[in-house]
Order: C-alpha cells, then sequence, then structure tokens
C-alpha cells in the first residue's frame, strides 16, 4: 500500500475518531448540566411530631462539593465542546487545546470523580442517619431528597466515565506523537518509516 492511501486512510480513521470524541464531550455537558439541575432543585420540606424542617443541598458540605464539581467541570466541558466543533469545522488543531486536553481531562476527572463519590458516601450515611434517629410523619419527603442525592452523583459518575475515555485518548495519542518524532529522525534512510511517519501526521492533524 502506497504512503497516499495510508494517509487517506489516517485521514478517515482520525475524522471518526474525531466525532466519537465530540459526541463524549456533548455527553459530558448533558450529564453536568443535569447534576446542576439536580442538585439546586434537591430541597424537600421534612415534617417530624408537628414540626417541619426546611433541608437543602446547601446545609450538606458534601453536596456543596457536589455542586462544585459539577460547576467547575461544567465551564470546562463548554469550553472544550466549543474547541472540539471549531476544530472539527475548520480542520486545524490549536497547540493551547492539546495542552488543554492532555492536563485538563485528568484533573477535571479526578474533580468529578471525587464529587461522585463525596456524594454516594454522604447520601447512604444521611438517609441512615434520617430513618434511625429522626421520628418521621413519612418517609417520602426523605427518599425524594436523597433519591436525588444518588441520581446527581450517578450523573457524575457517567461524566468521569466519559472524561476518563477522552483523558485515554489523548495519553495514547501522546505517546503516538512522542514515537512520531523518532521515526522522523530516520524517516529519510527508511521509506516505511516515513510512511508511518506520515499516517500519524494525518492523525494530529486532520480532526
Amino acid at each position: 500500500m502506497s504512503c497516499s492511501n495510508i494517509t487517506g486512510l489516517s485521514s478517515a480513521y482520525s475524522l471518526i475518531t474525531r466525532v466519537v470524541l465530540l459526541s463524549l464531550r456533548v455527553l459530558t455537558v448533558a450529564f453536568l448540566v443535569i447534576t446542576v439541575i439536580i442538585l439546586s432543585t434537591n430541597s424537600v420540606t421534612i415534617v417530624s411530631q408537628g414540626n417541619s424542617l426546611k433541608f437543602h443541598f446547601k446545609d450538606v458540605y458534601a453536596y456543596r462539593y457536589m455542586f462544585s464539581a459539577a460547576i467547575i467541570g461544567l465551564l470546562y466541558a463548554v469550553i472544550q465542546l466549543f474547541f472540539s466543533i471549531s476544530e472539527l469545522a475548520t480542520r486545524t488543531k490549536n497547540p493551547f487545546n492539546y495542552q488543554l486536553d492532555f492536563y485538563g481531562d485528568k484533573i477535571i476527572s479526578y474533580l468529578v470523580a471525587t464529587g461522585s463519590a463525596a456524594g454516594f458516601g454522604v447520601t447512604k450515611d444521611l438517609k441512615d442517619t434520617f430513618l434511625a434517629l429522626v421520628v418521621l410523619d413519612s418517609t417520602d419527603p426523605v427518599d425524594k431528597l436523597f433519591s436525588r442525592g444518588y441520581a446527581s452523583a450517578s450523573m457524575l459518575l457517567f461524566a468521569f466515565f466519559c472524561l476518563a475515555v477522552l483523558s485515554l485518548k489523548r495519553s495514547k495519542r501522546q505517546i503516538a506523537t512522542d514515537e512520531n518524532r523518532g521515526v522522523n529522525i530516520d524517516a529519510n534512510s527508511n521509506p516505511s518509516l516515513c510512511c508511518s511517519s506520515l499516517a500519524t501526521d494525518a492523525q494530529e492533524h486532520w480532526p
């Protein structure tokens, strides 16, 4: 197979990859938006022995952390989505976004993962404590409150999975780029290496 054919196939593969990665960006934004909506509306009035207690997610530090992680993750995901759409439309790679992809996806994925873990943990502990220590006229408000807690933590977890895949893909491309730099040194003496170099270049610069 000639170098031109290899480059053409690599470009087509890279385009498909870009579309898949863009879809993951969209899913990440969607999961984080749902998280923010669920958490921000998560408040109930709990009635116990004739007394009413208004409970809001801001009353729990772990839920505040979840909300902060979701907001930060959402801002990052929207910025990345804008860059991804721009690159797919213009078929050019922004050097700044290359570094943002590599480091940002890792940092934000860790933040989102810890937010999800905090949400699952505090929801389980609080629900058990309420049911054990508080005499409730009805458990429906409590169930609704903590069901939303579990739902928001689940959405954060799904967002983490998307970011983790994006991070792994970026790391893989970084390794391929480093290897290609070594290949370029000997490309003049070995035509097959030249074809490999062209294929890798096509994947890097064709969105």
